[in-house]
């Protein structure tokens, strides 16, 4: 929902539990800052301010957010006040990953400072009377080692109860694909290995069978090495059946034609095996793949009109992979 959501949606939909306001790279000082509901915080619901929305928290609470000379970047030990019901279970040092160029200067007459960062930057901070929370690091990645914790904590402040697992996560995987595809429709996988594309895999052979998923290794040249036998063996001991390509000679051969940039005509890149522009990298690669998985299609004698196309892959790549 956005910072805008007016506060009788916020307080009338008794769905809403709390409130999480996530962080971002704006600054509230910007003046592109994304716009917010000023009466936010007077809803009566419990509410996590994550970095920007820490300094948001501040800000309102006649508390002052500075700019650093430094940014404060990367993993650092924190030190939290155990009193707060943030950190029910934590030690009291902390590992966090901070990413912020502003920090709380003064937290006001109305915040409380519960956590300090090695620097002595304040790291969180909780109203006085009102279940209101900020933190100035990222509970929600894997360098903050018991971000999971402080959800739970504050989750539980809201009246929530933990009841979704990881097969109820697959279940609901297994309906999408089923729903998403046609009977008799099959699809494509290509299979790096790696953890999204094995994951996906697998969760398609469950969701299809094996009939109807054609999982594809290509084996590009930029592999580690006898790393392909690691992955096929891999796959294959999931269940997959899966063909593999070898295309490295295609791939360290393959040029393609770069679109005009810089005020530059489009032109032809060199090989990929003597190129050392990253940006023509990425084109000839992804180029080279999308022309690979063309023939495979051909030599496989799939019907491209009954064919979907499984990008095993995280959201965010989307973007980058079209």
């Amino acid at each position: 929902m956005p910072l805008s959501t007016p506060t009788e949606v916020l307080r009338g939909d008794h769905a809403i539990k709390g409130i999480i306001i996530s962080g971002g790279p704006s600054s509230i000082y910007d003046d592109d800052a994304p716009k917010f509901n000023a009466d936010l915080f007077e809803v009566g619901k419990p509410l996590l301010g994550i970095c920007y929305g820490m300094q948001l928290l501040a800000r309102n609470f006649g508390g002052t957010v500075g700019r650093a000379a430094v940014r404060e970047d990367g993993q650092d030990e924190i030190w939290m006040d155990l009193s707060s019901p943030l950190f029910k279970g934590l030690g009291s040092g902390e590992k966090v990953l901070l990413t912020h160029g502003d920090s709380i200067t003064d937290s006001g007459p109305q915040l409380k400072v519960v956590a300090r960062s090695s620097a002595n930057i304040v790291a969180a901070v909780q109203h006085q009377q009102l279940p209101l929370f900020g933190v100035q690091f990222h509970p929600e990645v894997e360098l903050t080692e018991h971000g999971m914790q402080i959800f739970k904590n504050f989750l539980t402040l809201c009246g929530c109860h933990f009841n979704f697992t990881m097969e109820d996560r697959e279940m609901v995987a297994l309906r999408m694909i089923r729903k998403r595809t046609a009977q008799g429709q099959k699809v494509l996988c290509l299979a790096s290995g790696g953890v999204d594309s094995t994951v996906c895999a697998v969760l398609l052979l469950k969701a299809l069978g094996p009939e109807r998923v054609v999982c594809v290794h290509i084996d590009h040249g930029f592999m580690r090495l006898r790393e392909t036998e690691e992955v096929v063996a891999a796959l294959r001991g999931a269940g997959v059946s899966v063909v593999v390509v070898d295309a490295r000679a295609q791939f360290a051969e393959a040029t393609t034609e770069m679109p005009a940039r810089r005020k530059c005509a489009p032109y032809r890149t060199g090989k990929l095996c003597e190129v050392t522009d990253p940006e023509e990298k990425r084109v000839i690669i992804g180029n080279t793949f999308m022309s690979v998985c063309d023939t495979v299609i051909r030599d496989l004698q799939l019907d491209v009109n009954n064919l979907l196309l499984a990008q095993g892959t995280l959201r965010p790549d989307l973007i980058e992979s079209g």
